[in-house]
C-alpha cells in the first residue's frame, strides 16, 4: 500500500514526506543513544599583528541542528545527547577523558560522535578517541564537521580508532543510522570509512530545510556560551543598557558561485536550498517567547541571492525589533535601494559585502567571483542612503595577485569609502580549489595536515614570492584603511571611531594603533584623562614591541600627537 501512496501520488508530496513514507517501508531497529561530542577549539583574543578580529564560544549549531532533527524525527525513539567540552575548564586530555568517561558510565551509549570543526581541535581527536576505544572498544566512534569532511582521508588514515567519517551533512545520516541499523554499520553514502576511502563520497542533503530551521535549545545550557555579535561599532551587547540574546540561524545551505579559495561546494553543495520565509518567522516568534532574543545572527553564505525572498524576510523580521548581524558577508550585488532600506528597517545596522578583491582581474581570472566592480559605487550609495555601516572583506595573496592588484584594492576602498575593510590572507583550506592546486603544485608547508591550518598566516611557498611580505603588506594595509584613514575620523564621527577602535583593543591582543587612535578619539569627545590613558598603552606597548615601533614611524603617529596637543 505505501509503495502504491508513494507511486501514484508523488508528484503531490512534500519530499520530506515521500522520505518518511519511504522509512516507513524498513524495518525500525532498538532505539539507540548518540553521544555527541564537541571538541575543543581555541576561543580568546586574536594576534594584533595580525589582520583580523574576532573570537566568542558560540552556540554549537551544527550539533544543535542534528540533536533537534533525529529526537523530533526518529521513528524508534533514538535519541542524541550534546556533550560540549569547549564549556570545560579543564584543557588536557586526561581531564577531559574522565568528563567523557562519566557520560559513557552513566548510561548505556551505542554510538559515540566527535563533532570536528576545526582544524585546531585536531590533537583531541587523536588522544581522546585513542582512550575511549581503549576503554570502551566495542562502541563506535565517528566523526563529521567541516574539518572531517574536507579532511576525511587523512582522519582515516591516521586516527586509527575512528570507525568512519560523515561526509558534509549529518542531519538524515545519524536519522538513518539511529532508526534502522540493527548493528551500527557504515555501508552507505554519506558514511566513509576504510573499506571505501578511495571512492568519490557522497552526501545525503536535507530535503527541506524547513525540518532543521527550529532548534531544541533546551538540549544545551545556554547560559554558559559567550555569544558575541560580530565586529560594528552598533554591537548591541556593549551600546545598550539592558540583556540581549542572542541566536544563530542559517536558513539556506549551498552555494552556486565557485571562488576558489572557498570550500563551501564542498560542504552543502552547489544547489541553493532554502527554508520557507513562513518557518523562520514561526522559528523566530517561538525564540521570542521562549528566550526574549533581541538579536539574530543569520549565518546564511547565500543570503541574498533569491531577492524576493529576501524581501519577505526582511519585511517580516521588522515586527520583531531585533538587531540582525550577517558575519559570513554577503553578495553586493543583489542589494538595490529597496532592500537596503528594508534591511535597515528590520534591524541591520552593519553589513559586511564579500568583495574579495578590488581588481576586475583578480575575481576573473584568480578567484573565479561573478562580481564587477563598477557597481559597487552604487550599492554602497544605497547603504550608506539607508544608514548602515558598510564593512569589505577581502583576500589578499591568492597564487598570481601581484602587488599591482593590492593597489587595486585600496583604490577601491578609498573610491567606496568603504567604513571598514576586512583582511584575510588567502589560505590553503581543505575542500577548496586553491589546497588541490597549492597540493599539486607543491607549495604547501612540508608536513602540512590536519592541525597545522594557521589563519591569517600566508604559508604558500609559491616559487619567486616571500610570504612575509605578503604578511606585511596585508598588516600594513589594515593599519591605513582602518586607522590611519579610518572613514569614521575624516568625516568627524568621533563617536563611532571611538567604539571602533575599543571593539578592537577588547577582540585582539596590545594593537597599538587601535590605543593610539582611541587616545585620539577620547581627546575630541572631551575625556582627556582617558586619552592620556590611551596613549600612555600605546606608548608602552611601542617599546616592547619592535614591529609596532616601525609602523608607528612609519606613519608618523608621535608627530601627529604632537601636533594634536599641542
Amino acid at each position: 500500500m505505501c509503495n502504491k501512496l508513494l507511486k501514484t501520488t508523488k508528484k503531490i508530496i512534500p519530499i520530506s514526506l515521500q522520505t518518511e513514507l519511504k522509512a516507513l517501508q524498513q524495518p525500525l531497529a532498538p532505539s539507540k543513544n548518540f553521544l555527541l561530542i564537541i571538541l575543543p577549539y581555541f576561543v580568546g583574543k586574536t594576534d594584533a599583528l595580525g589582520a583580523k578580529t574576532r573570537s566568542f564560544l558560540s552556540f554549537p549549531y551544527g550539533p544543535l541542528t542534528i540533536s533537534s532533527y533525529v529526537n523530533k524525527k526518529s521513528f524508534n525513539g533514538s535519541k542524541v545527547k550534546i556533550l560540549d567540552l569547549n564549556l570545560s575548564e579543564a584543557y588536557g586530555a586526561e581531564e577531559l577523558l574522565e568528563i567523557i568517561k562519566s557520560e559513557l558510565n552513566r548510561e548505556v551509549i551505542d554510538v559515540l560522535g566527535f563533532s570536528f570543526m576545526f582544524d585546531t581541535s585536531f590533537p583531541y581527536l587523536i588522544s581522546l578517541s585513542k582512550d575511549i576505544k581503549n576503554l570502551f572498544p566495542k562502541t563506535p566512534i565517528i566523526v563529521g564537521g567541516a574539518a572531517a569532511t574536507t579532511g576525511y582521508k587523512e582522519i582515516l588514515e591516521l586516527v586509527d580508532p575512528v570507525d568512519a567519517v560523515c561526509y558534509s551533512e549529518g542531519e538524515q545520516a545519524m536519522l538513518n543510522l539511529l532508526d534502522y541499523s540493527k548493528t551500527i554499520e557504515f555501508d552507505s553514502p554519506p558514511w566513509v570509512t576504510r573499506k571505501n576511502l578511495n571512492l568519490k563520497p557522497e552526501t545525503r542533503y536535507v530535503e527541506s530545510l524547513d525540518d532543521v530551521v527550529e532548534l531544541d535549545y533546551s538540549l544545551i545550557d545556554i547560559s554558559k556560551y559567550s555569544m558575541k555579535e560580530s565586529f560594528s561599532p552598533f554591537a548591541a551587547y556593549r551600546y545598550h543598557n539592558k540583556e540581549f540574546n542572542q541566536f544563530f540561524l542559517v536558513t539556506s545551505r549551498g552555494c552556486p558561485f565557485k571562488c576558489t579559495f572557498c570550500a563551501e561546494p564542498a560542504l552543502h553543495g552547489a544547489n541553493m536550498r532554502f527554508a520557507s520565509v513562513e518557518k523562520i518567522i514561526s522559528h523566530i516568534a517561538d525564540l521570542k517567547d521562549k528566550y526574549n532574543i533581541n538579536v539574530l545572527t543569520l549565518y546564511d553564505d547565500q543570503l541574498l541571492i533569491d531577492v524576493p525572498r529576501a524581501k519577505n524576510l526582511f519585511r517580516q523580521l521588522r515586527k520583531f525589533n531585533l538587531r540582525i548581524e550577517m558575519p559570513n558577508g554577503v553578495t553586493a550585488v543583489f542589494i538595490d535601494k529597496e532592500l537596503a532600506f528594508l534591511m535597515k528597517d528590520a534591524g541591520v545596522d552593519t553589513i559586511p559585502l564579500a568583495i574579495e578583491s578590488g581588481s576586475d582581474y583578480v575575481l576573473r581570472n584568480i578567484i573565479v567571483k561573478p562580481l564587477r566592480l563598477n557597481k559597487l559605487p552604487k550599492i554602497v550609495s544605497h547603504l550608506r542612503d539607508a544608514k548602515i555601516f558598510v564593512i569589505g572583506y577581502f583576500v589578499i595573496g591568492m597564487p598570481g595577485e601581484e602587488d599591482s592588484h593590492r593597489k587595486e584594492t585600496y583604490d577601491l576602498i578609498k573610491l567606496i569609502d568603504l567604513d571598514w575593510s576586512s583582511f584575510s590572507i588567502a589560505a590553503p583550506v581543505r575542500g577548496s580549489k586553491l589546497y588541490e592546486q597549492a597540493k599539486s603544485e607543491g607549495w604547501l608547508p612540508d608536513n602540512y595536515g590536519l592541525g597545522s591550518f594557521e589563519a591569517n598566516r600566508s604559508i604558500l611557498n609559491i616559487p619567486g614570492r616571500d610570504p612575509a611580505e605578503i604578511e606585511e603588506q596585508t598588516f600594513y594595509l589594515n593599519l591605513k584603511c582602518n586607522f590611519v584613514e579610518n572613514r569614521a575620523l575624516r568625516i568627524k564621527d568621533f563617536l563611532t571611531a571611538d567604539r571602533l577602535f575599543k571593539e578592537v583593543t577588547e577582540k585582539t591582543d596590545r594593537h597599538a594603533f587601535a590605543y593610539y587612535f582611541l587616545a585620539i578619539t577620547k581627546y575630541y569627545l572631551g575625556d582627556l584623562s582617558e586619552s592620556k590613558n590611551m596613549h600612555s598603552e600605546y606608548l608602552f606597548i611601542i617599546k616592547s614591541a619592535n614591529k609596532w615601533k616601525i609602523a608607528s614611524d612609519f606613519f608618523q603617529l608621535n608627530d601627529k600627537w604632537e601636533s594634536l596637543i599641542s
